[in-house]
């Protein structure tokens, strides 16, 4: 706090001093801190400093910004005009990169009392216009590749069960395309309280998702599969008795696991401690590995294949669309699982098969 101003700047948010109604604890700020999901936060800041510094090159306010700003803004972004780190262009944005950029200063004017700046209409006008632009020369929006129960087979049989990394990486891959889950959601599991046994395979506690923001929890069903190579069942639970050797007691369910095989607690551990967690780029980054080692393609493939690739198996393999969706966590009517279901659709469903 300093005495020469009249606020106090609180996690994102100030307070203003004019008595105790105005003011908020340190433990108070945390907790509103805590509330937005790490992925989101890491990215509203770096949208936001960028902001800034785009502000700070063109003698324009930051906060409150108005709605010229924010439209000049998001054709700066549209443009190109972006400069990664090491001062190289980034070239245009993606419209949905844009979208989180603006939703990013939207959210810190509402953080810091300015409820209804800016008007985001015009920089929204300047992302559809880009969108439009972008589909007119054949530029698409990168997504996701849907992970087949083959390819997930073959990156399973990559993995040497006899290694910790081996053993976590099967249960890992085979139990995230199972529940459809959002690698948020893979990674915050914990090992005791969040996965449990159940006479028909197991369930797993979804405490907190994208689509529960009040964190009511979700347990979801995970049934023993009919191949023991992709059972889900047996490879987490293979996994969680290899780690409650390694590691006893309660903890993350996947760790970081260095070179020569060690978790964070060992003492010669040569890899970044960090929170003893995995994270989200670490997915990725597993799931990546073990499709080149199955000579997989790997261009569009990332954490949310695991995701995409169980919703499509699902359906293909004659789920309800209501189903799927309730194990996935997306909203009723989703236009995201919509997506992925017209993808499989297209040669599934052809009106015109058999006219001509």
């Amino acid at each position: 706090m300093d005495g020469g101003t009249n606020e106090i700047a609180v996690t994102g948010a100030l307070a203003h001093r004019g008595g105790v109604d105005h003011t908020i604890s340190a433990d108070t700020a945390r907790r509103i801190a805590a509330a937005i999901p790490a992925n989101t936060a890491r990215a509203y800041t770096t949208d936001r400093a960028a902001f800034r510094r785009w502000c700070a090159t063109t003698g324009r306010t930051p906060l409150p910004a108005t709605a010229e700003t924010a439209a000049e803004y998001a054709t700066f972004l549209a443009s190109g005009g972006a400069l990664r780190e090491n001062g190289e262009r980034q070239g245009p944005a993606a419209p949905r990169t844009i979208e989180r950029a603006l939703s990013a200063i939207r959210t810190e004017h509402r953080e810091n009392g300015y409820l209804n700046q800016p008007d985001l209409t015009g920089a929204r006008r300047v992302v559809n216009g880009h969108r439009k632009n972008r589909a007119q020369t054949g530029v698409r929006d990168r997504q996701a590749a849907p992970l087949s129960v083959e390819d997930l087979r073959a990156m399973v049989a990559t993995c040497v069960p006899a290694t910790l990394a081996g053993a976590r990486d099967r249960a890992l891959i085979v139990l995230g395309f199972s529940m459809m889950i959002r690698r948020s959601e893979l990674v915050a599991l914990n090992t005791v309280g969040d996965v449990r046994d159940a006479p028909g395979g197991a369930e797993v506690l979804i405490r907190w998702s994208k689509t529960d923001q009040e964190a009511v929890g979700e347990l979801v069903a995970v049934h023993y599969g009919a191949n023991p190579l992709t059972c889900p069942v047996r490879l987490l639970r293979a996994w969680r008795e290899r780690l409650a050797v390694a590691r006893p007691g309660d903890g993350p369910l996947w760790m970081p696991i260095d070179k020569h095989d060690r978790l964070p607690h060992h003492p010669d551990f040569s890899g970044k401690r960090g929170t003893g967690r995995l994270s989200g780029k670490a997915v990725g980054l597993i799931l990546r590995d073990a499709a080149r080692r199955a000579q997989v393609p790997t261009t569009a493939l990332s954490a949310h294949s695991l995701r995409v690739g169980g919703a499509t198996a699902a359906y293909e393999a004659g789920s309800d669309l209501l189903a799927i969706s309730r194990r996935g966590r997306w909203k009723d009517g989703s236009p995201v699982l919509l997506r992925y279901i017209r993808d499989v659709d297209k040669w599934k469903n052809d009106p015109m098969a058999g006219v001509l």
